[in-house]
């Protein structure tokens, strides 16, 4: 397995700002140079839109085999169902704001992480509180029978929940009740960025828990650096927009209120289209009534032959 990644990292004790932070991660070429600044862990909330929802229902049967007496009459079954969604960052509200784009990119490259994903699964024991948890890896080329298959830089989160919220989320999407949907994550273990003031960042570096993102700490030092894994603080929520028409003589400024006494316009004027049945009805009675001069003009032409 060769992973994508061409940059070593270094545990940093003395970084540029100490009074702000004690600690932070560089990213090293191969000169030893450091690249970048300061990377340390951002804790404000980051936001994804879903742009593809898929259900999955899964099983899995295993019969047990034995040399002497075959396949056992027995066999473990393990069931599945997931609401797998998939995720791009931003909220929906900041399309077109360059200022609020926030790219990631793995710990080592430069590379901007297109795949990201959110697992929704019901609980396998009630009893435990609902969680979310975070889980990533750095691109990678394998040989899978004498071929070779890349996998992207990606990012999952997993959502474990009650089976009646569950159950909600999965009958919201199955009867289309749901134009948007927006994922909402603070506190993430793994999630890293240059210091500001501000509560938004433009870029994210991430910190998986792989072989790949290894780190030396210094000697003597018995430090647990924030890895993915836990999630502080995760949100979705799920929308259905309605258009609605405005009121009659409403003003654009839709935050007025006029206390109701506007007549509600429901429906924009529509003329009303005529009755088939009318309209067959008139015809037949049109050819009745032509019928009715042809006999009366035979009626005057035969009695003024007669004088």
């Amino acid at each position: 397995m060769h992973f994508h990644i061409e940059r070593r990292l270094r545990f940093h004790t003395q970084p540029d700002y100490g009074g702000l932070y004690s600690w932070a991660i560089n990213e090293v070429d191969a000169d030893g140079k450091v690249i970048g600044t300061d990377q340390i862990p951002w804790n404000w909330g980051l936001h994804f839109s879903a742009s593809l929802c898929v259900f999955r229902d899964e099983i899995e049967i295993k019969q047990k085999w034995q040399e002497d007496e075959g396949y056992s009459a027995t066999a473990e079954v393990a069931q599945r169902r997931i609401l797998r969604i998939q995720l791009r960052p931003g909220h929906p509200y900041d399309e077109g704001n360059f200022h609020r784009h926030t790219s990631f990119s793995m710990f080592g490259t430069e590379r901007p992480i297109k795949k990201f994903q959110l697992d929704i699964e019901q609980l396998s024991n009630e009893a435990e509180p609902e969680r979310c948890v975070a889980w990533g890896s750095v691109s990678y080329t394998t040989e899978v029978d004498f071929r070779e298959d890349t996998v992207e830089d990606c990012i999952v989160f997993s959502l474990f929940v009650k089976k009646e919220t569950f159950a909600r989320y999965e009958f919201s999407i199955a009867s289309r009740a749901v134009d948007e949907m927006v994922f909402s994550v603070r506190w993430v273990d793994g999630f890293y960025s240059d210091w500001s003031p501000s509560i938004s960042t433009r870029s994210v570096k991430v910190l998986t828990r792989g072989e790949e993102h290894a780190i030396q700490l210094p000697l003597g030092l018995d430090f647990d650096l924030p890895r993915l894994g836990a999630v502080g603080e995760a949100n979705l929520y799920l929308s259905r927009r309605l258009e609605l028409v405005k009121r009659v003589g409403e003003a654009d400024d839709e935050s007025g209120d006029d206390g109701g006494t506007a007549v509600a316009a429901l429906a924009p004027s529509v003329e009303s289209a005529p009755d088939p049945v009318a309209l067959q009805a008139i015809a037949s009675l049109r050819k009745a009534a032509w019928l009715i001069v042809a006999l009366l003009a035979l009626i005057f032409l035969a009695l003024l032959s007669k004088r």
